[in-house]
């Protein structure tokens, strides 16, 4: 027998009624939840993300406690926390709660009563009665857990599981935009510190403080624990620069004396016997670092190929093709510097001016090859008799010059004796076909600064005049030799 219509209507109001509250709370569930992803997208720091996320959903769930284990070496730590006490708050890696060990990308969300489960003390010691985890994942990428607890004996229901798989995923995504900033804004700064350290080796042209401070910005930088740069030349691969390790001087097909592990780079851009890269403590493959070290290799193979060329060139136009020996250009250019640093010091400095008595005969009799197997001959001699007493240079046809800082007047002429000896005795000249035996003698002029003064230009010319005089008392003395007819 139905009821009254007073029954139907209270019955209705008690539907909608409940319909009402049913609605109410989802409203309510909605609007915190819009909260929260309003908070979230406010930060873009990962650690910002992880303690506004815990106060958040703690405030949202009605929990006592929050928490956010985030991966860390292999295990996981505590990333974030909300109502633990700090006495209870773990330091290091901690035991993860058992309910993680059940949560996948298709099961997010697990809840259990905390005496239906086992928990690390950490959580333990806060009372729990009540439980839930979430996983937190995003891209296929797992980003640690989300743990919540209530001290009353009120469990989570259906209704705070749906929307706690809302909230993970909203977490999650926030935490994957946290690390795509932070590694945005990594790659940035390298960038701009790439930029940096371009510019500044790029106006490098000496080989040696190029491979120095690319070795500096490695390791500074990258950073790796040891490097060194070898540059290729006729002895082989030699050391440039080095810091971080012990590195061989030469570097053999073997690399004897290389450390373990050690990565090598070839330095070549375009000229493939510009040099080799050695680096040990590298990044791991497909991190940002080991992209920005291949970054300064790049700029390093670069810079390195540049000062190379420029020290061919500032050689060719420093050196003597013929000889081997300094060039005019070359000599006058550090007579000139090392007259301005004695002319404050006071100290002195010696000229030689050499030129050949008998050039031109040999040139005439046996040719040019001999005449030029001649001036390698005496520059050899010259060298070898200077040694590190002074700078020997060509001057251009048959004289040469030597520059002698802090020696005295007695020194210098010593030195010229043995010049005259060296030059004095007889030369074997390897000719197609033949050796010939020429004697050809040399004149030698003298010039202090002490003397004459310290302009470049002006010890030149009086080294020069004093070897005319001396050219000329020889031809004077061989003239006194030939008896009369």
């Amino acid at each position: 027998m139905g009821g009254t219509p007073d029954d139907e209507i209270r019955k209705l109001r008690a539907e909608l009624a409940t319909s009402r509250a049913v609605s109410a709370r989802a409203l309510a569930r909605a609007t915190r939840l819009a909260q929260l992803v309003t908070a979230l997208g406010k930060v873009t720091e990962v650690e910002d993300v992880l303690e506004c996320a815990v106060c958040e959903v703690a405030e949202l769930f009605d929990a006592d406690v929050a928490a956010v284990l985030t991966p860390s070496g292999g295990g996981l730590t505590l990333g974030a926390q909300w109502g633990i006490a700090s006495r209870h708050v773990p330091r290091g890696t901690v035991e993860p709660p058992a309910p993680l060990q059940g949560l996948t990308p298709a099961v997010p969300v697990s809840a259990a009563a905390a005496a239906d489960t086992v928990l690390p003390e950490w959580l333990a010691a806060s009372g729990p009665r009540q439980v839930a985890c979430g996983l937190l994942t995003s891209r296929g990428e797992a980003h640690g857990y989300l743990i919540l607890a209530r001290r009353e004996d009120r469990p989570f229901d259906t209704a705070d599981i749906q929307e706690l798989i809302a909230v993970v995923s909203r977490i999650a995504v926030a935490i994957d935009n946290g690390l795509l900033y932070r590694r945005t804004q990594d790659q940035l700064l390298r960038l701009q510190r790439l930029n940096t350290v371009t510019a500044s080796l790029a106006g490098m042209v000496d080989v040696s403080t190029a491979a120095r401070n690319i070795i500096e910005t490695m390791i500074e930088h990258v950073p790796v624990a040891g490097a060194a740069i070898y540059v290729s030349d006729a002895y082989g691969e030699e050391l440039a620069a080095g810091a971080g390790a012990d590195w061989p001087r030469v570097l053999d097909d073997e690399m004897t004396g290389v450390p373990g592990g050690t990565l090598s780079i070839d330095l070549c851009i375009q000229n493939p016997n510009a040099g080799r890269l050695l680096l040990t403590g590298i990044p791991a493959d497909g991190t940002d670092a080991r992209s920005f070290l291949d970054h300064l290799a790049d700029v390093g193979g670069l810079v390195l190929e540049k000062a190379l060329l420029f020290g061919r060139i500032r050689m060719q136009a420093e050196t003597d093709v013929l000889t081997g020996m300094p060039n005019r250009a070359y000599f006058m250019e550090t007579l000139a510097a090392s007259l301005t640093r004695l002319r404050q010091s006071g100290g002195d400095m010696a000229v030689l001016f050499i030129d050949m008595d008998g050039f031109k005969a040999v040139n005439d009799t046996y040719g040019h090859d001999a005449g030029d197997q001649l001036l390698i001959a005496t520059s050899q001699r010259l060298n070898d008799t200077t040694g590190l007493r002074g700078v020997a240079a060509r001057l251009g046809g048959d004289e040469f010059v030597i520059a002698c800082t802090d020696v005295t007047k007695p020194e210098a002429e010593l030195l010229a004796g043995h010049i005259q000896e060296a030059i004095d005795r007889p030369f074997l000249l390897p000719l197609p076909g033949r050796t010939v035996e020429v004697t050809a003698g040399c004149s030698i002029g003298l010039g202090l600064a002490a003397e004459h003064g310290y302009d470049a230009s002006l010890l030149l010319s009086a080294a020069d005049a004093a070897m005319y005089t001396a050219k000329q008392l020889r031809r004077a003395a061989r003239r006194a030799q030939v008896p009369a007819r």
